[in-house]
């Protein structure tokens, strides 16, 4: 474990605080009692969690004077800055009304996670309506006009979180059924500071583990991923064979005409090399995938 920590306190002193986040995850799911491990987690994390680290750190050696005094100085919140006319990047993380909030916009959508004390919100929304949406959420209410979409899951119908990159999905209990929900999130770190706040919402009675990809998992997505683009190639192999014979209809949509002009101008053989690239790219991703699966990250009930 002593030799984990140090690799983690490497990663973080060279820049990588991510990949030092997940080593130091790995170490206390392990080892909760690991007084030097919440120490250097404590460094690592938001404001508002860094007080839980710094009392695991107090609960394992009560006379950390160190961890003692952080703490202190932690308590007095400063007052917040009062709010500009210019809005905030919308992949922030803030705290409003009682509810920590990140945002992650994409195209012209605008994904929220919302976790409160004791249910957590995934929801959508359209960039218009982000101030109204920022001025209920300090009042405490969500109204459902704002949204598009809004799931809300109490954290006692949770029985598990499944990370693997930046994609973080819940599963919950609803009426005896299982149900889930993937929370739109805009990278890893983004995931690892929601399942990070999770972790420590839903403790004690949940307990984190890590673990490549199951090997099985790696060979049905290469599968689906060579099926895939051998499909595509023999539909456009299909389609230019059709075109070059006049079998294809020369009216319709401009949509219809634009694929006819684009399988007249590769012809069959230009349809079956990039079909070959595309079959080459997948078995590339595949191998990837078997060699070197990515890591699995669940939050599971006791």
């Amino acid at each position: 474990m002593l030799e984990k920590i140090r690799q983690a306190e490497t990663s973080i002193k060279a820049g990588d605080t991510r990949t030092g986040f997940q080593i130091l995850r790995e170490v206390l799911a392990k080892n909760p009692n690991s007084e030097r491990a919440w120490w250097v987690m404590s460094g690592l994390v938001p404001r508002e969690q860094r007080a839980h680290c710094l009392n695991q750190v107090l609960r394992i050696n009560p006379g950390n004077q160190l961890a003692r005094e952080t703490l202190e100085k932690l308590r007095p919140e400063k007052p917040e800055a009062a709010p500009t006319e210019k809005p905030a990047p919308p992949q922030e993380k803030s705290t409003l009304g009682g509810y920590q909030t990140w945002l992650y916009a994409q195209r012209s959508r605008i994904y929220l996670t919302l976790l409160g004390k004791e249910e957590l919100i995934s929801a959508e929304t359209e960039p218009k309506n982000l101030a109204r949406i920022r001025a209920a959420i300090s009042e405490g209410e969500l109204p459902d006009a704002l949204f598009k979409d809004k799931s809300l899951i109490p954290f006692n119908q949770i029985t598990r979180i499944r990370q693997i990159a930046s994609s973080l999905r819940v599963y919950y209990q609803v009426a005896g059924r299982e149900k889930s929900t993937r929370l739109e999130l805009e990278n890893e770190v983004m995931a690892n500071q929601v399942l990070s706040v999770l972790q420590n919402q839903l403790a004690p009675s949940f307990s984190l583990t890590t673990e490549p990809m199951k090997t099985t998992t790696g060979l049905i997505i290469s599968l689906i991923l060579t099926i895939g683009a051998a499909a595509i190639t023999a539909f456009f192999y299909w389609g230019a064979n059709e075109v070059a014979s006049g079998r294809a209809a020369a009216t319709g949509s401009i949509r219809t005409q634009s694929i006819i002009r684009l399988l007249e101008l590769f012809g069959s053989g230009g349809v079956i090399l990039i079909g070959g690239i595309l079959i080459l790219v997948s078995l590339v991703v595949s191998t990837w995938l078997l060699l070197k699966p990515p890591t699995v990250t669940e939050l599971k009930h006791n």
